[in-house]
């Protein structure tokens, strides 16, 4: 049996004080390297923070997502991540996004709905936390990336995750 081409890898971290009382800058900062960075190294991904934690998945060739989780690993704006997934897919779950990331805080919060928030990033399972990413995906997405579109050299591709995308 041929081996999945795409590896992905799910975890999640601390974020540092710094972080927790500067997220909206932080986070830009950590969206602008990271497209740039991904887009160079075929790896596409979403990042979520509440301002305490941070869980992200990332998916492309695995030894691309291996050395950008050991950037992150070495990155003192978060601290004890843990992978809380890795496996292979027949397909991405977000092809058209070398990184979008979400905060739940500022300009972001707009775009949650009641339900969105109040997530528990820690306690959830893997299964948990791949289906939260993809919920706010579905149905925040677009926005998102528009939102985001200007501080990014190269603007993603604006595409609703469908059911039949969550494999």
């Amino acid at each position: 049996m041929d081996q999945p081409q795409v590896f992905s890898l799910l975890y999640v971290s601390t974020a540092s004080v710094s972080v927790a009382m500067a997220l909206a800058d932080t986070m830009r900062d950590i969206l602008v390297a990271s497209d740039a960075n991904n887009r160079r190294d075929g790896i596409t991904g979403f990042l979520l923070s509440d301002g305490y934690s941070f869980v992200q998945l990332l998916e492309g060739p695995e030894r691309q997502v291996q050395a950008c989780f050991s950037r992150i690993c070495a990155d003192r704006r978060n601290s004890l991540p843990t992978v809380r997934d890795a496996s292979w897919s027949d397909a991405r779950l977000f092809p058209d996004w070398s990184m979008c990331a979400l905060n739940l805080s500022g300009r972001d919060n707009l775009l949650l709905q009641p339900g969105d928030i109040g997530f528990d990033l820690f306690a959830a399972s893997a299964g948990a936390l791949r289906q939260h990413l993809l919920t706010l995906a579905s149905s925040h997405g677009p926005d998102l990336l528009r939102a985001h579109a200007p501080m990014l050299s190269k603007p993603a591709k604006a595409t609703k995750v469908t059911s039949q995308d969550r494999t």
